[in-house]
């Protein structure tokens, strides 16, 4: 039988599972039983059904987009909320069904983390998208449209000023028109590229762009995936990239003395920076460095020193 026809001879027979139920099913049937457990054949519908229903749930969520608005959680701190975000995605990532299951607290936080206004959404634990549009599922599509939300939803609370190229969308994060949920649910299942949506639609600047965890030119995402990928030398030999290198500079002046240890987050949030705006004044780098670490950004002479240090740790790479 195909996954279709398994999942049309299920669907008469597909009843709501709770929580509870979800946690005793997945307690039966863990990836590495013991060597004496033996398991219950009457057990595989049961976990097929369960893989069906997130399936069928993450389908319909798509095709009829809305997105869980909440309240932002009150009285936690950024490093509060932002360890709990960890824990969602860690648990996302590894339940093949984890999303949908997790969606509304993956949410809920971080529309909180935008509230505070510190950690912008590009720098903050996120589920992964397969790179191949053949192997992303309506779970990724919903990811996806989720991403877009919570990026105009930072924009909003950080009061980004946005020009749209677009009649549709103008005043689409503008705070002066209070936040407008349905607009934004629109032009999230809007199906257009992502460098088409934020350089011609939105007209995101680059240091917009930079904080966004969807909504990037492809400039910008070049200039991201830059920061990890490998280079190729002229000879052939491939070496690490250069923020990798920086990075690693960065930490071994730190470990030379004790006192240095603190710094190394604020130096590495720099590094960042610089590697990912082309040609930025002090102050864009000091305010990008405050978005990446999730703190408020330093002022313009201390960002100048920290540079300026910065500029001799990594001199010759």
């Amino acid at each position: 039988m195909t996954p279709s026809t398994i999942a049309q001879a299920l669907s008469s027979e597909l009843v709501p599972y709770t929580e509870e139920d979800y946690d005793y099913i997945e307690e039966l049937s863990v990836e590495h039983p013991p060597i004496d457990y033996k398991p219950n054949p009457s057990l595989i519908p049961l976990r097929l059904r369960m893989k069906l229903r997130a399936a069928h749930e993450a389908q319909a969520l798509s095709e009829s987009y809305g997105f869980p608005w909440s309240s932002p959680i009150g009285r936690a701190s950024q490093a509060e909320i932002a360890a709990q975000l960890d824990e969602v995605v860690l648990k996302i990532q590894n339940e093949s069904w984890g999303y949908v299951r997790n969606r509304d607290l993956f949410c809920v936080l971080a529309l909180s983390l935008n509230a505070l206004g510190l950690q912008a959404p590009a720098f903050r634990p996120n589920p992964t998208i397969p790179w191949l549009t053949s192997e992303q599922t309506a779970e990724h599509l919903l990811i996806q449209r989720d991403r877009i939300v919570i990026d105009c939803h930072w924009l909003y609370c950080t009061k980004s000023k946005v020009y749209a190229n677009e009649g549709a969308w103008r005043g689409l994060v503008n705070p002066k028109f209070g936040l407008q949920m349905a607009r934004i649910e629109k032009f999230a299942a809007t199906k257009v590229a992502n460098d088409y949506r934020a350089d011609d639609l939105m007209g995101l600047t680059q240091l917009q762009q930079v904080q966004m965890a969807a909504i990037k030119g492809a400039k910008m995402q070049a200039n991201f995936k830059a920061l990890g990928a490998m280079v190729t030398g002229a000879g052939g030999g491939r070496t690490a990239s250069r923020f990798k290198r920086i990075d690693r500079a960065i930490r071994e002046w730190c470990s030379s003395q004790p006192r240095f240890n603190k710094h190394y987050g604020k130096y590495r949030a720099f590094a960042m920076a610089v590697e990912l705006l082309d040609r930025p004044s002090v102050q864009q780098v000091a305010t990008l460095a405050g978005y990446i670490a999730g703190v408020k950004p330093l002022s313009e002479s201390s960002a100048r020193q920290t540079l300026a240090v910065l500029a001799r740790l990594t001199a010759g790479i």
